[in-house]
This record gives structure tokens, C-alpha cells and sequence, in this order.
């Protein structure tokens, strides 16, 4: 077994002891293949019985399988001594239109596609180190619900969708709460713009109660209440020729002065165009180019938006800080990139103005965890004929992106870090016979020597320009070594022949 699941899972409590080793063997055949379906990971049939025996089992929640792993998620923090993390949240659809006899799927994004949403707690380092989940939840759209978003928006918070977002941040200060040393930042795109947060986060602070920070990237461009004597934002409206201070996000924006500017280059990519709804549409090719941005920032105080009675009646008023990075010069045809984000971290300088945007960038992390779950791992061709039997599949097919995500990660974020740490001494010397020679076993290879090759092994070159491996490469590498480290095992445990 996998040193690294005998660690995490190794007090693992489902109710029954056949249950916790059959969690483990799972997760186990999982990362020794991870590409591959539990029937095709599972060594014979009777492997394959028990792997459905265990997922039909009422006693295999998926809160049971994700809590030692929460658990581990939270040594992990406590062992680095990390002075801040960021805890990252986000909703990915779970498509499973194909599988015709799926109960409890609901609708997606139209009613021919059915599936779920899961929405995703990733804990991660503001050097990208994915540290694991802290929470997750698998719901399906109810059928009655769907195109009903008008009506939805007269409901309390607690009765819509967007509800998620909020718990989310609750349980982030759940975290905050238990590694008092760190600062724990929320961090969330477009759908986490919701006021009810900003007055969760107010009023935590207000009531003394362990409080995680807010990063969110605004959508709506809210409006503003002036503060008793805002001569800033007079200022401003002076210079932009304006007889008043302006009373929203965007308008008060453009009338702030430039902190400075901010420098990068944006890679090619495949992206789908978000104004067309049709999942089918083929994507749009984005060129690579240099992009530069304008860095401004503003204290405002946000006007509650007007409630319903039904809604949740009148919300209280609160101050946060906004940051924008705005391209200067775009390229014909292209739109400028513009990034404004909504925070509770102090920004007082260019400095911190640039550490916030530099935080957001760490998103991305989450986007890539959902990739390697989708794509990687292949969560949506599961075969289960239950949604009570399908979420805890999910939830172990998670902890194995997660894995493979924390794997590649290390090797870029501590390189130096002797591989026995993360890999089974039969996983890097067979590794290493393959690739260099059995008199090769003399040095330990580093982790991020050990990334390399892995990434090798799934056909990345490795050539002298070339980046460091990426996931792609990274779970075929780890398929093949899985195989490699069972030969080790076999040979190296076999009884000479002495005839």
C-alpha cells in the first residue's frame, strides 16, 4: 500500500474494519492507475464486487471518506507553519448526460444535460501548493428549479443556489479558527460577489469571532455610500470634471490616481467564449501576448442593495477595499484584461496593491485541480446507478487529483525536498533503474528530480527550454511507475534462485 494513504487514511472510521481497508485499497488501486475506472484499477472480480459493496454502503457518506483527509489537509498547514493560505472555492459541473440509468442527476446548464455541481474547497499556499480539500458538496438542481433564476433572487439567501458561497466562507473561518497562527483568506471569482459574504465577514469582526479575509472578483459594479468626509473622493471628481463624488465602484475607479503599473505575459490558450451558454460550441484560440496594467486602489463604503421582506429584508452597510488592474494599449481586436477585486487585506501601498492581485492568481490552482479531476482521473465516465453511490466515488477521485496536483506542485515549489518524503522507496528506485541504471541508486533523487522523470516517463521531453512537466504527462508518468514499483516489489522480494 501507498505510504502516503496509510498516513492520511490510516484512522480512518466508517463503522466497520472490512470498510476502512476497503477504503484504503481503493484509494490505493485509484493512484496506482489513475486514468483508469475502479472495475479496470480493481485486481479480479471479486475486487470489483467489493469496490460496489463499498459504495453502496450506507456507511461510506461522503463527509466519512473526505474527514481524514480534512484532517491531514490541516496538519499539513500546522506542520509548514504557513503564515497565510488561501482558502480557494469554486463550483464545476459534473456531467454525466451519457449515463441514461444515473438516478438523482439534475439539470446542468440546460435540460438535456444532467449531472451535478461540486462545489470545492482547495487549500493553497500563496506558492500555489495545493495543502488539500477542505470541504466539498455534491448537489444535484432540482428539475422545478431550472430557468427559475428571476424568482429566485426574491428568495432568503438561505433558499437559493448561491447559498454555497456563504457556507463556503463560513467554513473558511471554520479553518481560521483552528490554525489561529495563519491568516486564512477566502478567496472566490464572480459568483462569490454576493453582499451577504461582505456582511458575514463584517459582522464576524465586529462580534470578535474567528474571521477569514475576502478576496472576490467583483461582477456587479455596486454602488457607494460617501463617507462623513470623503475628500479623496472629492478630489477625484474634481479631476475627472464631475460635480460630485461619484457613487459607484467603477466611476470612482477611473477618478483614482495610478499606483503603478504591472508587467506580464499572457500564454496562449483554448478558452470557450462565457457569453455563449452552449457548452458545444467549439472554443476560441487566444494568442500569446505582453500585457501591462494600470494598478489603482480605493477604500469604499458599499450601499446595501435593496431587499425584499422575503429576501432577507434590509442589510447593514460595510467598508472593504478595491483593487484594479486595468491593460493600458490592448492589441486591436482584443479586449483589455481588467481585474477588479474586492478585499478585506489591507492595501495601503503599490506593494500590497500588487501582493493582492499576485494572491488572486493563486485561483487558478483550483481551475487546474477540476482539469486533473476531469480529465486526469476521468470523473465523468463513472458508472454508477445511484447518486448516493456516485458521491462518494467523487469524493475519492478528489483526494487522488489533489494527490497528483500536490506532487507536481512540490516538485516546483521545494525541488530540494528528498524524494522519500512523498515517494515509496520502491517508487523511486525503480524509477531510477529505468531511466538512469541500477548504479544510479547511489544518490536520492530530490523531489523535483523525481517530478522530472515521472513527467519523462509520460513523454515529456525535458529539453533544455522546455517548462516542467504538466499534468497530462504527469498521470501517465504515474500510471507507468506504478507498474515499474510493482515489478521492484516482486523481484526485489523474491527468493533467489539458487539452482
Amino acid at each position: 500500500m501507498n505510504g502516503w494513504i496509510e498516513n492520511e487514511f490510516g484512522a480512518v472510521s466508517l463503522g466497520d474494519q472490512r470498510l476502512n481497508q476497503r477504503v484504503r485499497l481503493l484509494l490505493t488501486r485509484k493512484w496506482e492507475q489513475p486514468g483508469a475506472s475502479f472495475s479496470a484499477a480493481c485486481q479480479g472480480h471479486k475486487e470489483v464486487v467489493a469496490a460496489s459493496r463499498f459504495l453502496n454502503n450506507e456507511k461510506t457518506t461522503p463527509e466519512k471518506i473526505l474527514g481524514p483527509h480534512r484532517a491531514g489537509t490541516l496538519e499539513r498547514i500546522r506542520a509548514g507553519q504557513y503564515p497565510r493560505v488561501l482558502a480557494v472555492q469554486d463550483t464545476s459541473e459534473c456531467d454525466y448526460t451519457s449515463h441514461k440509468k444515473l438516478k438523482g442527476a439534475g439539470p446542468l446548464s440546460s435540460q438535456d444535460r444532467r449531472g451535478f455541481f461540486a462545489h470545492n474547497h482547495l487549500v493553497v499556499t500563496p506558492e500555489r501548493l495545493p495543502l488539500g480539500l477542505w470541504d466539498t458538496s455534491i448537489e444535484a438542481r432540482d428539475d422545478a428549479e431550472h430557468g427559475k433564476a428571476a424568482e429566485r433572487k426574491q428568495r432568503p439567501i438561505e433558499e437559493k443556489e448561491s447559498f454555497r458561497w456563504l457556507e463556503g466562507y463560513r467554513h473558511a473561518c471554520e479553518l481560521a479558527a483552528q490554525v489561529p497562527g495563519c491568516q486564512v483568506v477566502s478567496m472566490g471569482d464572480r459568483e462569490n460577489d454576493i453582499y451577504e459574504v461582505f456582511v458575514e465577514a463584517w459582522q464576524r469582526r465586529a462580534q470578535g469571532l474567528p474571521c477569514a479575509e475576502l478576496l472576490i472578483r467583483s461582477k456587479q459594479d455596486r454602488c457607494l455610500e460617501p463617507f462623513a468626509d470623503d475628500a479623496a473622493a472629492k478630489a477625484g471628481a474634481a479631476a475627472a470634471g464631475q460635480t460630485s463624488a461619484p457613487n459607484k465602484i467603477r466611476s470612482r475607479l477611473a477618478a483614482a490616481p495610478v499606483l503603478g503599473t504591472v508587467k506580464f505575459r499572457v500564454p496562449a490558450a483554448t478558452q470557450r467564449n462565457k457569453k455563449v451558454k452552449d457548452s458545444r460550441q467549439p472554443p476560441v484560440q487566444r494568442s500569446a501576448r505582453a500585457v501591462e496594467q494600470e494598478v489603482r486602489a480605493i477604500r469604499v463604503r458599499l450601499q446595501p442593495p435593496a431587499r425584499s421582506a422575503a429576501a432577507g429584508g434590509s442589510l447593514p452597510a460595510g467598508e472593504l477595499t478595491v483593487v484594479e488592474a486595468r491593460e493600458i494599449n490592448p492589441p486591436p481586436g482584443e479586449e483589455a484584461l481588467v481585474w477588479i477585486l474586492l478585499t478585506t487585506l489591507p492595501v495601503a501601498s503599490f506593494e500590497q496593491a500588487r501582493e493582492v492581485l499576485e494572491l488572486y492568481l493563486c485561483r487558478w490552482e483550483i481551475e487546474l485541480f477540476h482539469r486533473v479531476l476531469k480529465s486526469g482521473c476521468r470523473l465523468e465516465d463513472l458508472q454508477q446507478r445511484h447518486d448516493f453511490s456516485l458521491k462518494p466515488a467523487i469524493v475519492l477521485y478528489m483526494i487522488i487529483a489533489w494527490r497528483l496536483l500536490y506532487v507536481m506542485r512540490l516538485g516546483r515549489a521545494c525541488p530540494e525536498l528528498p524524494c522519500d518524503l512523498v515517494f515509496d522507496e520502491s517508487e523511486w528506485k525503480s524509477v531510477v533503474v529505468v531511466l538512469k541504471g541500477r548504479a544510479a541508486l547511489q544518490h536520492k533523487p530530490s523531489v523535483g528530480e523525481m517530478v522530472k522523470m515521472i513527467g519523462q516517463l509520460g513523454g515529456h521531453l525535458g529539453r533544455k527550454n522546455d517548462p516542467p512537466p504538466g499534468m497530462k504527462s504527469m498521470w501517465i508518468g504515474m500510471t507507468r511507475l506504478a507498474d515499474f514499483a510493482l515489478c521492484w516489489e516482486c523481484f526485489e522480494r523474491a527468493p533467489a534462485d539458487t539452482s
